[in-house]
């Protein structure tokens, strides 16, 4: 990998820029150093308030868990931190679940992505909010996952409340598993379904409608 000092790369335009979807979320900047695309997840230009409180915060908790997972397979590499609010690692090439026209993926590839998370598990690493956006499939069939910032740090050794809700993430980690199975890959697979406890069902539903009920205040509408 070539050396990279990303502090350079403030003094040059990004190839591109994906802006955050909202205020709540970072920009995204790619660029090229020899031959090497580094995305830069960048809350610089967030109003104040979110840029020193979530994104500060957001940025520092990503950190913490890429260097805990230990650049474990299938995630992107990363490069390091680049002041407060902005993070960097090697872009991904690839496609979002979301972005599969027909919605529909091979079984084997939620198999690398099961394979992915049981691993992240073993290190003490819980996701805690997968999605059909933070998974990445290359032209290979490669998978990766690209948003750590709601991930937990916990597993064996840590504090009986940080091993608490590792738990609790690491059963949301499967249950959000299943749902992807269940809406991607054709025919389903009725057994995944039995490997999600009852209590992950609980805490989805609970999830739901704290979630429900934030976009009510919000105005936005919740498509079921």
């Amino acid at each position: 990998m070539p050396s990279v000092n990303l502090s350079d790369l403030r003094a040059v335009p990004p190839l591109y820029r994906i802006a955050g979807r909202n205020q709540t979320k970072a920009d995204i900047l790619v660029y090229s150093v020899d031959g090497l695309e580094i995305a830069i997840k960048d809350y610089t230009s967030r109003p104040w308030f979110i840029r020193n409180t979530l994104g500060r915060l957001l940025i520092r908790r990503e950190s913490a868990v890429y260097r805990a997972a230990g650049g474990a397979e299938g995630l992107p590499r990363f490069l390091g931190r680049l002041g407060p609010f902005a993070l960097a690692t090697e872009r991904i090439p690839g496609r979002m679940l979301r972005e599969f026209a027909d919605h529909t993926v091979d079984a084997e590839i939620l198999d690398r992505l099961e394979a992915i998370l049981r691993r992240l598990h073993e290190l003490g690493v819980a996701l805690g909010d997968l999605t059909h956006r933070d998974v990445l499939v290359g032209d290979d069939g490669a998978v990766h996952v690209v948003d750590l910032a709601m991930s937990w740090i916990g597993g064996p050794g840590s504090g009986r409340l940080r091993q608490a809700v590792f738990v609790r993430f690491v059963e949301k980690d499967l249950f959000a598993l299943v749902r992807l199975r269940d809406r991607f890959v054709r025919p389903s697979d009725p057994a995944a379904d039995e490997r999600v406890t009852d209590r992950a069902v609980r805490w989805h539903r609970r999830g739901r409608r704290i979630k429900q009920f934030v976009d009510w205040i919000r105005g936005k509408e919740h498509p079921e």
